[in-house]
Order: structure tokens, then sequence, then C-alpha cells
């Protein structure tokens, strides 16, 4: 049989002093003792209810620590979004700038290559330049010898045919040049402009004023930005000046 130690007895002394207490208070209230006393098992009750209690103060702990723990989560979470946020609008930004200048480098070399075909085009176009000046000179001595020199009707004919197919000829190939924006520059009656003209010689005869092109010797070339050749041409001064 255990032995009660000196607390135990103590507590079973004050124990027994509280039971006495009860007792004679049941006995002098006794009706309101009675209505006093909790129905058949509400010490059960009020026990579970104080079980329940404890429970929910320490699932009310353990739901501030939860929370607590969320707040911080997502504290994370919402700086873990703002930066790939930030990362993606940075990479997208990124893009874009890539993106711009891979288009402006197509149009650069889209424009070069467009550039460097104009450019072929027309160094193309500039050696036909000496057969149209063949062309031209084939005329002008054909013409000449037709108007000045003395033969028959008979020899005239084979030459003034020969003439009309060189004339032909001049037509189409200075259509070809006009066809690729290149042009004859104006001369004879017209001013001297030394953009587009080379004097050769000038003409002191007074026939023109002075800086009027009397003559053309070779034509010149142009197009609505460039001249591709210069004329030659006789240009009137006077001998004072």
């Amino acid at each position: 049989m255990p032995v009660l130690g000196k607390s135990d007895m103590e507590m079973l002394y004050n124990l027994d002093k509280k039971l006495d207490v009860l007792a004679q208070l049941l006995q002098t209230q006794g009706d309101t003792i009675q209505q006093l006393t909790p129905p058949e098992g509400s010490l059960d009750q009020v026990l579970v209810k104080t079980e329940e209690k404890s429970d929910d103060e320490e699932v009310k702990s353990s739901l501030d620590d939860l929370t607590t723990q969320v707040r911080k989560l997502a504290k994370t979470q919402f700086k873990a979004n703002t930066l790939q946020e930030s990362q993606q609008t940075q990479q997208q930004d990124t893009f874009k700038q890539l993106q711009d200048t891979i288009s402006e480098r197509e149009q650069q070399l889209m424009a070069q290559n467009e550039q460097l075909i104009v450019d072929a085009r027309l160094e193309l176009l500039k050696n036909l330049l000496p057969v149209m000046d063949s062309l031209d000179a084939a005329f002008d001595i054909g013409k000449r010898q037709v108007l000045n020199l003395p033969m028959t009707l008979k020899v005239k004919k084979p030459i003034i045919a020969w003439l009309d197919g060189v004339r032909l000829a001049r037509i189409r190939l200075l259509d070809v040049l006009e066809t690729n924006g290149i042009t004859p520059i104006p001369t004879v009656g017209e001013s001297f402009n030394p953009h587009q003209h080379i004097a050769v010689a000038t003409d002191a005869s007074g026939r023109k004023p002075d800086n009027v092109i009397v003559s053309e010797d070779r034509r010149g070339y142009t197009t609505e930005t460039k001249v591709i050749r210069e004329a030659e041409v006789v240009v009137a001064k006077s001998i004072k000046n």
C-alpha cells in the first residue's frame, strides 16, 4: 500500500474541509441547491466544454501561427512575382529592341540592295551612250552628205533608206534610256549651266547672246537627281568679254 506524503495529507485535509462546507450548504439550502444543481451529466459536459475550449485555444493558436506563416509566404511570393514580372518586362523590352534592330537592319539592307540594283542598271545604260553617240554621228554625216554632196536620185535613195534605219535605231535606243529615267540634256538655245554643260569652244560671231549655247558637240544625259554625262557645247561669248 502506497505511503502518503505530507503534501498529499494536506491536500486531503483541505478537500475534506471543503466537502464539509458543501454538505452544510446542501442541508441549509436544500431547495435552492436543488434548483442550482446541474442536470445529470452536466459535469461531464462542462469538462468536455472545458476540454473543447482548451482545444479551441490550441486550434486558434495554431491558426494564428499558420496565418503568420501564410502572410510571410504571401510576402515572399509577392516579391518573387514582382521580380518575375520585372524580368519578363525587361525581356520583352529587350526582345522588342532586338526586333526593331533586325527590322531596321533589314530595311537598310533592302535599301542598299535597291541602290545596288539602280547603280548596276545605270552602269549598264551608261554603256549604251557610246552606241547612241555613234548613231548620232552616223546620222549627222549621212544627212550632210545627202544635202550637200552632188549625187543622183538613184544614189541618194539607198543612203536615205540607210539614214532612216539609223534614225529608227536612235529612236528605239532613246526610248530605252528614257524608260529608265535617262533623258538628253537640252543644249542649243539654252543658257550655259556649268553643272550640266562643258564648254569646248566659244562663238564670238554675235549670232547668240553671251552665255547662250550655239551648238552641241556631244549630247549629255541626266536623270531626275544625277547628271550621267555633261553635254559638250559651244557657247556664245563676245570678243570684249
